[in-house]
Parts: C-alpha cells; structure tokens; sequence
C-alpha cells in the first residue's frame, strides 16, 4: 500500500483490491466520496474564508474536513466543544459547520460536481489551538506541507499495510489528527469512524479488525492507557500491530502493563501543536527519546532546541520549554522550564510554586495556575491522599492556611495563590493533560453562583457518571436558607443532576415527572460530594452522597421526542 501525500488527494485515488468487510462505524477512506460531495453542496452558496469544524465523529469529521479543502477553504479546529470556546472562535471565522450536511442537500447530491484539483502545499490547511495548560489557548496555523513531512515520517516509521487504525483520542488536536485520521487517510488504511473511549469499545474494535483480517494499530493516551482494565479478555482479541501514546510522558509501569495485557508495543510521541511530533521511544526498551525522521534536536544551556520541516519555518532554531540531558542516539527530558507570570508587578515562576508544595507534608502533586482573572490572583489544583481530602468547610479552610503559611516563607503574600481546588487525582482530557476546558470548570463557581465546585468525572462506562463536587460558601441559593443554618435546597440538588446529566449524556428529552424522591441528610456549605447519574430508557437515576452518607436520590421521568436520541 503505498502512502500518498495529501495534496495529491488520496481519497479521489481508485485501487483495485479486496474488498473489505467491515461495520458501518468503520471508515474507509476511499469509500468518503459521497460524504465529501454532500458537504460540497452544502458549501456551495456558503462564504469561503475560515470555518469552524468541531465534529465528535472521526468519519463525518474527515469527509466535512475534505470538503473545506477542496473548496479552497480552512478548517479551524478547537481545543475543547465548551460552548463558550465554540461561540468566541465562531465570532472570528466566516462561517461554523453544523453537524452533518442536512436535509437542504437531498436534492441536489445526485448533480455532478467538478473534478477537485491538487492542492497547493503552501496553502494554509487547517487552524489549531494549543490546550491552553499553561495560559490562554494559542491559535496556530500549519500548512499542507508541515502536515506532509509529518506524516511522511510516520508512514516511514510505521507503514499502514494490511492495518486499520483505532483512536481513542480526539482528532481536533494534532497527535489525534495525525495518527488518528490522516495518516490512514494517506494511506488508504481504514479508521474507526466513532468515538471509542471506553475499553470495551476498545476491545469491541479490536476484534472487529480481527474478523476483517486487518491488524489494528491503537491510537492513545497516558489516560486510556493507564486505566486498562484487567478483567476485559485482551487475550482472546487480535493483538495490536501497536499502540501509540502522546500528550505527556507514560510511566514506566503503565508503559510494561499496557505491553503486557494487549501483547503489543507502546510507542510515545513527544511533541506538541506548535511543533508537531519531535521524537519517540519504546520506553520498555529505553528511557531515551530518538528524533523523528527529518528533525535535529540540540541542547542549549540545558533545554531542547530543535529544527524540524513541521515547523513554520524549517531552517529556523526552535527553542523549547523543556530541559533535556543529551544521551546516546537521542536525549532524555528533564521537566518543562519555569513558567513565569506578573503578579502585582512582580515576577512569580508556576514551577517554583509547585515545587514548593510538593514539599508540603499533604500535597502529592499540585499544578499552579494563571487564571487570568481581574484581580491577578492564582489557582491551584492539589492532589492529596484520601485520607487528607478535606470533606466540609472548617476542614478545608484549615488546609488552605496551613499551605498559604507553608508558601508565606517563600513568597511575597500578594503572589501566593488564593483559589484552591482540592483534588484526589488531576482531571485531564484524552491527551493527558489538565486543559483550559478542565481548568474552567474546576474553577468555574468563581463566575457562576449557582453552580456546584467541580473537582472531577468518573465514567466507568457510557451510562454512568459519578461527579465529585464542593458546595460553594458564597452559592446564591444559600441566601435566605436559612440565616442561622444555611443549606442547599432540595430543588436544588435535583436541578444540579438534571443539568449534569444533560451535559455527560446529552439530550434527555422533555421532563415528566420525578419519582421516589428521597432527602435523607442537609448538605451544608463548604460539603464535599459525589453525584451518581445512571441514564435510563425513560430517563435519568441519581444519588447524592458524601462521607456522612446518603443525602437525597430520586429516578427523574424524561420523555424522548420521535427523532431525538441519547448524546
């Protein structure tokens, strides 16, 4: 199977060959053609310009993505689907692509459609944003011939022949999209065409690759791969050609475990959206980072530069934020540079901060954050054993003291930081990393009055979602409820799950009732607690619970519309 470059449209190529058999929820891409065309004739009477495309389906995704391109347009893809990321990024393109092409097309996809022609490689391809982990999303812009070199080295380090290709990551950020689509796009490999976050999808995909004779090759993250699940018979599935990993460093043990229970390598990229990919290794055999093909690292006073033909600029030094001890045949990374920002006027390092907690007795790990809020103030969000996480306020007040006095020998006062979010593990996306959408909603209460503070998700599977969450001291429904004992209401606690629920599982239709409604305990403010939801056929269960037990439950009857479906 022979790798064609984008530019060259891949997916307009007709090859003879098997034929293969493969569910609907697969991709091939050779088969995208009539998706491709029905976007085209959505397009036609559409501004051309920058659109914004966020498209949770890999298969839809591609077909509306190729379309941009060979009408002469640019897809802007975004970091997270928070609506307010999606309506400020709608605000600065021509036009946002809805979710699938629609009805207003039906008529006219039997019309023949011009010849596409080749695409320049200089033109600009699609619009990225980084994670914003570490500030303010950055928009970046990669040409088609950045994104070529680039998947020309993946396709000399790991050709697709005979493969198919299983994401478990998004695509709207540089590794997925990469790895996940367009690499098996230049390559004619097949893809999965829906989402697959969950292991047993996982395994289901696995064994679908199996039944077409193809072998799967894995797309993940240190966050899927660190939760592999023991008890899923991997070893009956088709073994993976192998796995791939990016978004932050896999540890050793994860990197051994996954090897062992899926019987495949585990191969992590190291890159990022600005750079693209700039080494990789197979930590089983070697701690060391090789080089991707084409680029030439250097260290410069202990940190990475580079020159790479994925850069804007190829013949131009790259300076990296990421301290690096040269080794044989590549180097090893020492932790990124201090992150440095202006508080009050003075010069404060993230890094610095989050070294000094974790020398704290109670903090496992602790990410410092700018929030870029009016009053210049800091977050942080601190892991801490199970046995320390406080549960209600007087608790938590005392800990955020004793960690201000803990930082106070170090800092000026103006620059220690005042918003704390206490937190069992880091939350993170697919790619591993604590994102600006995470880092919005841990401290999303500090705008928003009547939200609970969230502190993390548990899904263990698509229908259930336990949340951990804070009753805020200053939630406006604490006013009036009572003076000498405030409380949460109990129509509050239900609305919370209804509205928890519609976000993780999407639309649940119309409300008709709630049903054995318990209240058993108050919740009071400053309480730690979890809210279980369980998605039902007519609609929705859930629990409230905390260290001092139940404190409400109830079924709340939803009933679906003719045409709708669960998110």
């Amino acid at each position: 199977m022979t790798f064609v470059p984008l530019t060259q449209l891949p997916w307009r190529r007709k090859l003879a060959r098997h034929h293969r058999i493969l569910p609907q929820h697969w991709v091939d891409p050779l088969s995208l053609a009539p998706r491709i065309d029905a976007w085209h004739h959505w397009l036609a009477d559409q501004p051309g310009g920058e659109w914004l495309l966020y498209q949770p389906h890999p298969g839809e995704f591609c077909a509306a993505l190729i379309a941009l391109w060979e009408s002469g347009r640019v897809a802007v893809l975004p970091a997270d689907d928070r609506p307010a990321t999606l309506a400020r990024i709608a605000q600065e393109v021509n036009g946002t692509l809805p979710d699938a092409p629609g009805n207003r097309v039906e008529h006219a996809v039997g019309e023949s459609l011009p010849q596409p022609a080749s695409l320049r490689s200089t033109a600009t391809a699609v619009v990225l944003h980084t994670s914003g982990s570490t500030g303010a999303p950055v928009r970046l812009t990669k040409r088609f011939d950045q994104l070529e070199a680039e998947l020309a080295a993946h396709a000399q380090l790991w050709p697709l022949a005979d493969c198919c290709v299983i994401s478990q990551v998004s695509h709207q950020h540089i590794y997925g999209l990469l790895t996940g689509v367009l690499h098996p796009l230049c390559a004619s490999a097949a893809f999965c065409g829906d989402a697959c976050c969950y292991p047993e999808t996982l395994a289901a995909r696995l064994k679908d690759a199996g039944d077409a004779g193809l072998a799967p090759v894995v797309v993940s993250s240190p966050a899927q791969l660190t939760r592999l699940p023991e008890h899923l018979p991997w070893r009956d599935l088709p073994r993976p050609l192998r796995l791939f990993s990016s978004g932050a460093p896999l540890a050793s043990a994860h990197a051994q475990r996954s090897e062992t229970l899926l019987h495949a390598p585990v191969i992590e990229i190291y890159g990022s959206t600005e750079t693209g990919g700039i080494a990789q290794r197979r930590q089983t055999s070697s701690a060391a980072w090789q080089p991707l093909p084409g680029v030439q690292v250097a260290c410069e006073d202990e940190y990475l530069a580079l020159r790479s033909p994925f850069l804007e600029d190829p013949q131009r030094w790259w300076q990296q934020p990421d301290r690096v001890t040269p080794v044989r045949n590549g180097f090893e990374l020492l932790g990124r540079a201090d992150r440095v920002v202006k508080i009050a006027g003075k010069r404060v390092s993230l890094s610095h901060i989050e070294r000094i907690l974790a020398t704290a007795p109670e903090i496992s790990d602790a990410r410092c954050i700018d929030l870029g809020r009016s009053d210049g103030r800091l977050g942080v969000v601190a892991v801490l054993p199970s046995a320390v996480i406080p549960h209600q306020h007087t608790d938590r007040h005392a800990l955020i003291q004793r960690l201000r006095t803990h930082l106070s020998h170090h800092l000026e006062r103006v620059t220690i930081p005042r918003y704390w979010r206490f937190v069992d593990a880091l939350p993170c996306n697919t790619q591993s990393k604590l994102d600006r959408s995470l880092i919005n909603q841990l401290f999303a209460d500090l705008d928003d009055p009547k939200s609970p503070r969230w502190l993390g998700d548990d899904r263990p599977d698509p229908d259930t979602c336990t949340l951990t969450l804070e009753v805020p001291e200053r939630l406006i429904f604490l006013e009036g409820h009572f003076d000498e004992y405030p409380l949460v209401p109990g129509v509050v606690m239900v609305q919370w799950a209804i509205n928890f629920a519609g976000e993780r599982f999407g639309q649940l239709g119309e409300f008709q009732g709630i049903e054995r409604l318990k209240f058993q305990r108050v919740l009071r403010p400053g309480a730690r607690f979890t809210l279980k939801l369980t998605r039902r056929d007519d609609g929705l269960a859930f629990c409230i619970d905390s260290h001092e037990g139940r404190h409400c439950s109830g079924q709340v009857r939803m009933h679906i519309q003719e045409g709708e479906q669960h998110g």
